[in-house]
């Protein structure tokens, strides 16, 4: 902690001094993000979160949105930044999240919003301070909030890289703790027990649909999950179980916390508002304080329910990605006369990415997938490649998935 003392000085004074329109945070060690995500707060430097592997794809995204004259800490390439569409308003903090079409959004929070989504699940879990162990990616909605939620409760914070760092590590000193993660890494769990796990105030699942046998599996191993709702718009939970909900037996997203109110309209839509609702998708605003989601669920009862989604998104590993995005990356390509992309469940990932294509020449999908891995971050590029003569479409263009889905005139071990 004296490190983090000594830098986090350092990194406030350097903004002080300077006054960057914006700070670029993609670090990859968990000490210098937290000294720069604690300089920027305490500064009210504005401030967006980046992910240290996205590719030159992603980061052209940035350069069209950031102004000149921004300052990055930790991997940022030089960007050619052409200027900010509307000033940054201090104390601005930017979280991606995946838009229409694939493209890179950032939702627009403020100290305000990320305190309420905190101090709405302190009021819903009923403790004071929330001791936290974070394992989630820190740039990511799920793994800040609980970073934000040990500082702003005065609770204590674990940190570690990913799942595999707890494998085989004495359990922490203090084992009233809440924990995050995501349906692949309760997949590992179940692979790999942790005792200890067993032990901690919660576990709060999100980041996608988890299946039936996978909770099963963890209802059997005890893990004291918490099955939630939310997302980076709304700084995280809006509904989840308490305590002991899971383990009795309940499988539903839990009831709404105190600081937000979750509707379900006629044809199922799920619609929230909240005080830690983001104030739009910058430089863009929201024109009521109502999300409108791609959500769809029903109630039963006080607990929320979600069936599905109505878009194309596809949530692979707690990730959304979008097929649009890599349909256009891979048209680009000049590899591709056309392309459909779809997800499937998978038994790790929760759906995987599948790619129907209609190769140009003797294209492989080896090339294809080397390719897409240098222009977006790897986790988006698929898991299989099917190659076909041409691909079932109406007269109007329409994809025919069920005849997609069939197999129907792949072609021999196109399947990679």
């Amino acid at each position: 902690m004296d490190l983090l003392q000594r830098q986090l000085e350092q990194r406030q004074t350097w903004l002080l001094q300077r006054r960057p329109p914006l700070l670029i945070l993609a670090e990859t060690e968990p000490l210098d993000f937290l000294s720069g995500l604690l300089a920027a707060l305490g500064t009210g430097t504005p401030l967006l979160l980046a992910n240290p592997q996205w590719q030159a794809h992603e980061w052209q995204q940035v350069a069209d949105l950031v102004p000149r004259g921004y300052h990055g800490w930790g991997a940022v390439p030089p960007l050619a930044a052409q200027g900010s569409p509307r000033p940054l308003r201090t104390g601005l903090i930017l979280i991606p999240t995946g838009g229409s079409q694939g493209r890179l959004r950032w939702a627009m929070h403020t100290p305000a919003t990320l305190y309420a989504a905190v101090q709405g699940l302190q009021q819903h879990v009923q403790q004071g301070a929330l001791h936290c162990l974070s394992i989630l990616p820190l740039y990511h909605v799920s793994g800040l909030m609980p970073v934000l939620r040990s500082l702003w409760t005065g609770g204590q914070l674990y940190l570690a890289r990913q799942l595999r760092d707890l494998e085989g590590a004495a359990a922490p000193p203090n084992l009233d703790l809440w924990l995050s993660l995501v349906p692949r890494q309760l997949q590992q769990v179940g692979d790999t027990p942790i005792p200890w796990l067993s032990q901690l105030a919660g576990i709060f699942m999100g980041g996608g649909p988890t299946w039936p046998a996978l909770l099963d599996r963890a209802a059997a191993q005890q893990l004291p999950l918490c099955l939630s709702y939310g997302m980076t718009e709304t700084a995280g939970m809006v509904c989840a179980q308490r305590a002991g909900d899971f383990l009795g037996g309940d499988r539903s997203c839990g009831q709404p916390l105190p600081h937000a109110h979750v509707q379900v309209r006629a044809e199922g839509q799920v619609v929230v508002q909240a005080g830690s609702l983001a104030q739009g998708y910058y430089p863009d605003v929201f024109p009521t304080p109502v999300l409108c989601t791609d959500d769809r669920g029903e109630w039963r009862g006080d607990r929320l329910y979600i069936w599905g989604r109505s878009s194309r998104k596809i949530i692979s590993g707690g990730e959304n990605i979008y097929p649009e995005e890599l349909e256009a990356l891979l048209l680009s390509s000049g590899w591709v006369k056309d392309i459909y992309i779809y997800g499937e469940p998978h038994p790790t990932w929760g759906e995987q990415v599948v790619a129907a294509y209609v190769p140009v020449g003797e294209v492989c999908p080896e090339q294809l997938a080397a390719w897409l891995r240098q222009q977006c971050s790897a986790y988006k590029c698929p898991k299989r490649w099917l190659a076909y003569p041409e691909l079932p479409r109406t007269p109007q263009g329409k994809i025919q998935l069920a005849d997609l889905l069939k197999g129907k005139n792949c072609l021999p071990s196109a399947d990679k």
